[in-house]
């Protein structure tokens, strides 16, 4: 019997974010200001998937949010993904796992990859409720250019799907209502790329939601679950991500 395939994980660091604290913990470090990573994910196994394809800077979503945003040459999605040996034309799978504007903002790198999103995220990304629109750069809430997920290569999956071996996106909703987040085997365990069901490593440690969220209840209900099925979560702003080195991490 061939032994199961196992997954390598890079992070890539695409630009720097300041925003309010209690937007990464519930309620919590109210006023603070913290400063946060833009991540793509690179795993690499039988092939090459990328998760979440971060910022687009065209039009100045961060200024439309309320939000700063910097990006040296070497953070520029396509550079960074050079800079860890990945051509974009490489990749035949990309996921995110959401639809915010920070998360799934450079779809167009990947014309020849599958684009794999919830069903569910795709069906509120349509039509989000008033204090999401932004988020979503929904044509609702006044931006000017098409969301940067309408791509014709965009695939839906509807709940638990394995996307390749050893590669298996879950739901993990709260944060949006088709959020999910992604099981990587690794030689070290399974590893999971929580996306903005985790933001930090402070909702872990301290058990708490992301501050900005549709659903608190199923927030928490989402990191019990990615606690019970992974032996190592991974957040989506944390900068000691990149200093307790847990993967294969590059910066520039």
């Amino acid at each position: 019997m061939a032994e199961e395939p196992t997954w390598t994980i890079k992070a890539l660091d695409t630009g720097t974010s300041v925003v309010e604290g209690s937007v990464l913990t519930y309620l919590h470090h109210c006023g603070e200001a913290v400063t946060i990573p833009r991540v793509m994910w690179v795993l690499e196994g039988p092939t090459t998937i990328v998760v979440d394809t971060s910022v687009n800077p065209q039009g100045k979503p961060n200024e439309f949010m309320g939000e700063t945003f910097e990006r040296t040459k070497e953070q520029i999605p396509e550079n960074a993904l050079r800079a860890s040996g990945v051509s974009p034309g490489d990749v035949e799978l990309v996921i995110l796992t959401h639809l915010h504007w920070d998360h799934a903002g450079n779809c167009d790198l990947f014309p020849e990859a599958s684009i794999v999103v919830q069903e569910a995220e795709v069906r509120y990304a349509i039509a989000p409720g008033r204090f999401f629109r932004r988020g979503y750069l929904s044509p609702e809430s006044g931006w000017g250019l098409p969301p940067p997920y309408v791509v014709s290569n965009l695939t839906t999956v509807r709940g638990e799907h394995e996307v390749a071996p050893g590669v298996t996106v879950i739901p993990a909703p709260g944060h949006t209502p088709g959020s999910q987040a992604v099981l990587v085997r690794t030689q070290g365990g399974t590893y999971c790329i929580a996306g903005d069901a985790m933001m930090t490593y402070d909702n872990l440690e301290e058990d708490m939601p992301p501050g900005y969220h549709v659903d608190v209840d199923a927030s928490m209900h989402s990191l019990d679950l990615l606690r019970s099925r992974a032996s190592r979560l991974l957040p989506s702003h944390d900068y000691s991500l990149f200093q307790e080195r847990p993967v294969s991490l590059v910066t520039p």
